[in-house]
């Protein structure tokens, strides 16, 4: 369906865009800003003066909003919405809130369950009862894999509302293949915490002893890592500056291939970035990866590395990777921000429809 063939001119929408006063960028950011920038109905923003530090946040400024910049920090993550409206209207948060009018409609976005595997200290109770009080108080909930929907059934098997699986796209207008010859460079894109497999990716680029790993975002190298580069691959490594997406672009294009070594993903879009610039892509067969690669990449399993570099030393042979490379191109297909955003509006319609409102 295309995004014109739906309207909710007699709807009123509130988009509450807390999530770009809670980080300057970031996957929840780049969803959020896609889903909401090019709505194809009126709606009001609820913003904050801090969403200016966002890349995506200081778009909104051209929509209708609300200024909440009175709000504190901690209370405006936190709290929940009060409004006063008389007639119903939806009410979609970008960040596990929810608006307690008994008129209003709730849709929740709901990413992964980083934080119910892997941060147990106190302080991660308040996101966690956060989350939870935001997806048993929503009306319908968009899960961005069928993984993050199987983790929500796990952890929250009393939810009885609706669910929609609606996957992420990736920016097809800047990311795309340009042929041109590759050179012995391996990539690792993004978060180097503990369950991004940054240790796996150094040991595989030991391994591969011709090739020097560039290491893109995810801040500045620490000591500890720093340590590790050097112990197993000295004089073979590069942390890359800052990059413009044209410059990411054209890294890609270049790389052999993106390592993206995650036990644990909600989605993972760099994979549909590189693939979508002819970058092979090996990654482990975990969470939400199988879903959005499926066979289009080479699979490595850390406690059995040495089939794993073998399997990934097919790389070398010409034709395997010309064919990796096309079926790589041929998977991004299936996604787009253009798509995601299509099913979103397509989902308030049935959640509507059901209430009797369409």
């Amino acid at each position: 369906m295309n995004i014109i063939d739906i309207g909710f001119d007699y709807m009123k929408i509130i988009y509450d865009d807390v999530v770009y006063s809670l980080q300057k960028a970031g996957g929840v950011s780049v969803m959020w800003s896609q889903i909401t920038d090019s709505s194809p109905y009126p709606a009001t923003h609820i913003r904050y003066s801090s969403a200016d530090e966002n890349v995506f946040g200081k778009k909104i400024l051209g929509h209708k909003y609300e200024d909440q910049s009175s709000n504190a920090m901690i209370l405006k993550r936190y709290m929940n919405v009060k409004r006063k409206e008389d007639h119903p209207f939806l009410f979609h948060s970008s960040y596990f809130r929810y608006c307690t009018n008994e008129n209003a409609i709730n849709i929740t976005n709901v990413y992964d369950f980083v934080y119910e595997y892997y941060y147990n200290q106190p302080k991660d109770m308040l996101h966690k009862i956060q989350k939870k009080r935001a997806v048993m108080h929503s009306d319908g909930v968009i899960c961005i894999s069928e993984s993050t929907k199987r983790d929500l059934l796990k952890f929250y098997p009393q939810y009885k509302g609706e669910i929609r699986v609606i996957h992420c796209g990736y920016d097809t207008s800047t990311y795309f293949y340009e042929e041109q010859p590759k050179e012995n460079v391996i990539l690792f894109v993004g978060s180097r915490k503990e369950y991004k497999g940054f240790g796996y990716a150094v040991d595989i680029v030991k391994r591969l002893e011709d090739c020097k790993m560039v290491i893109v975002g995810g801040g500045a190298i620490t000591e500890e890592e720093k340590s590790l580069l050097e112990s197993r691959i000295p004089g073979r490594y590069e942390k890359a500056g800052y990059l413009s997406n044209d410059e990411l672009r054209y890294l890609y294009n270049k790389a052999f291939c993106l390592l993206y070594c995650s036990d644990y993903e909600g989605f993972g879009i760099p994979p549909l970035e590189a693939q979508a610039c002819g970058c092979p892509v090996v990654c482990q067969a975990k969470s939400s990866l199988p879903e959005v690669v499926e066979d289009t990449a080479i699979f490595f399993d850390p406690a059995h590395m040495d089939k794993s570099i073998d399997d990934i030393m097919k790389l070398y042979n010409e034709d395997f990777y010309k064919s990796l490379v096309e079926k790589g191109l041929n998977n991004v297909k299936r996604f787009s921000w253009e798509k995601c955003k299509c099913e979103v509006y397509e989902f308030y319609d049935f959640i509507l429809a059901k209430k009797g409102l369409k």
